[in-house]
């Protein structure tokens, strides 16, 4: 009893003396308690997310404590070893640097606790985490790098005297890579983020095969004469008005900004609206990723009068799709009461989406914000294609403000859509409610006999599964789908009931002039 007493004596210390260290954790023992562990609440995705994760277990009677680091790993650290005094269920963590934390996530794991990460891993040990909502940070850069590019070409001209920054951050290994997807609208040919060449769905190539980069910009990559010198690092949770200032006191003829993140986007988008007469802000352009919350105000405000902010924010690679705080709130609900292997996968990929503010003249008079799920491999879209894209999201428009339900979007009544072309086949899709919420796969037929299944955008799964196919009519039987990366633990597709999950075998039906698959079985 007293060691007990001691235990328990020492333990009220530490949380005393944390507690007046202000790492934000609130000090009581708590039955069912869950640790939100944010790097900062200066993003609105991490308002988002702390909101749907206390929205979705508060309802279950779990307390939810929701602390933010302010970009402190020592804080941070602090805060997760005091919620493992606290006897808490289950830490969420948006980590400030992801390897310094392994020693505490693996303490917290060793005690039964399960760790939800929403980021990157890096390179600690899996034991470290149950399960971890990713992002494929290298191709949100090259996402990036595509909308800008699709602007620039369409909206400047060619030989205009202006010039190119990027606003990059080194912070972290996600940063970083995100940074390097973005610097690949100046080269020329496809590489993936080991600067090894590949083809469009990633696979690796020898250099007499490689292809051309379709979010190659040529307009931008010629103003871009050193990378290092048109790039400016910027910080990932500040205002950044400062840092736009200076870039441009710097350089006075740059117009087109790619950022890390939104907050520069809307932040520096406001420098502009703010310093320069009205006739010169519509030669400016920001692009970046994040676009969460506040942010589509400012997408919606550079193509409409009198409705959103005033903006030169032209377009945003969204992380996390339509709605990256619930994903990762039904993350974490799977983690605590499903199954693993079943329910969730120790890596969970997010989905990624493009929204480009459409203005009136593209759009039968009518000026949107609108967005698609991109598929998994590299592709680059003019605005004209874009609105062909079968599967348009729109957010808001001008004639009906924003969509109610804005998280899932309807889809734009395009008249229909014949199934779209690659160069690897034709592409039929097919919506439909997967495990981690609303999905779109698909299938792409090549003329060879030759099929690939996959789920381009999906939240939870981005494999692809190759096979064959017969087809009858409308009827097409597939066979044999097997994953294309060999060294993946899904095999064959067994999440879906119409697949063989033995054999990879199936039968769809397809509809050439709406594009679209029907399952059947």
């Amino acid at each position: 009893m007293k060691k007990q007493m001691s235990m328990l004596l020492a333990a009220s210390m530490l949380l005393t003396t944390a507690t007046a260290g202000m790492t934000g954790v609130d000090a009581r023992a708590s039955e069912g308690l869950i640790g939100v562990c944010m790097q900062n609440m200066s993003s609105s995705i991490n308002e988002l997310q702390s909101a749907a994760l206390k929205e979705k277990f508060e309802a279950q009677g779990y307390e939810v404590q929701v602390v933010s680091a302010d970009d402190s790993v020592s804080t941070q650290t602090q805060q997760i070893q005091n919620f493992i005094l606290m006897g808490a269920k289950m830490l969420v963590i948006l980590p400030c640097e992801i390897e310094t934390l392994e020693d505490s996530l693996l303490e917290a794991t060793d005690a039964g606790i399960k760790v939800v990460i929403s980021g990157g891993t890096g390179t600690i040990s899996e034991d470290a985490y149950d399960a971890v909502s990713c992002d494929d940070e290298y191709m949100i850069g090259m996402y990036v790098a595509s909308i800008t590019k699709t602007w620039v070409e369409q909206n400047l001209d060619q030989e205009g005297d202006w010039d190119v920054a990027f606003l990059s951050s080194t912070i972290s290994a996600d940063a970083k890579s995100r940074c390097a997807g973005e610097a690949q609208i100046i080269g020329p040919y496809l590489k993936n983020e080991d600067g090894e060449y590949v083809n469009l769905v990633g696979e690796v190539v020898e250099e007499a095969d490689k292809i051309e980069n379709p979010v190659y910009c040529e307009m931008i990559a010629e103003r871009v004469e050193d990378l290092a010198s048109s790039t400016t690092e910027m910080d990932i949770s500040g205002d950044n008005r400062s840092v736009v200032a200076g870039v441009l006191t710097d350089n006075p003829k740059v117009r087109v900004l790619i950022g890390y993140n939104s907050l520069v986007s809307t932040a520096g988008s406001q420098y502009i609206m703010d310093t320069y007469p009205e006739d010169e802000q519509q030669e400016f352009a920001f692009f970046s990723a994040g676009v969460m919350g506040d942010e589509y105000e400012y997408l919606i405000g550079s193509v409409a009068d009198g409705a959103g902010t005033e903006s030169v924010f032209r377009g945003a690679c969204q992380f996390g799709g339509g709605d990256a705080a619930a994903t990762l709130a039904n993350l974490a609900d799977a983690v605590m009461n499903g199954e693993a292997g079943v329910n969730y996968g120790k890596k969970n990929p997010n989905s990624i989406g493009l929204f480009y503010p459409i203005d009136a003249e593209l759009n039968n008079g009518v000026a949107s914000l609108v967005c698609f799920d991109t598929p998994s491999h590299i592709e680059d879209y003019t605005y004209e294609e874009v609105l062909a894209q079968e599967g348009l999201m729109t957010y808001w428009d001008s004639e009906n403000g924003y969509n109610e339900n804005m998280e899932e979007a309807t889809v734009m009544d395009m008249g229909g859509a014949p199934a779209a072309e690659t160069a690897e086949g034709a592409v039929y899709t097919y919506e439909s409610e997967g495990p981690m919420g609303a999905e779109t796969l698909r299938f792409i037929l090549a003329e060879d006999g030759s099929c690939q299944f996959s789920l381009p955008g999906n939240a939870m799964i981005v494999d692809v599964y190759a096979g064959t196919y017969v087809m009858d009519g409308q009827t097409v039987m597939i066979t044999g789908l097997t994953n294309v990366d060999e060294t993946s633990e899904y095999k064959v597709p067994g999440l879906w009931s119409f697949i063989d999950s033995a054999t990879g075998d199936c039968t769809i039906t397809i509809d050439e002039a709406a594009g679209t698959f029907t399952p059947v079985g």
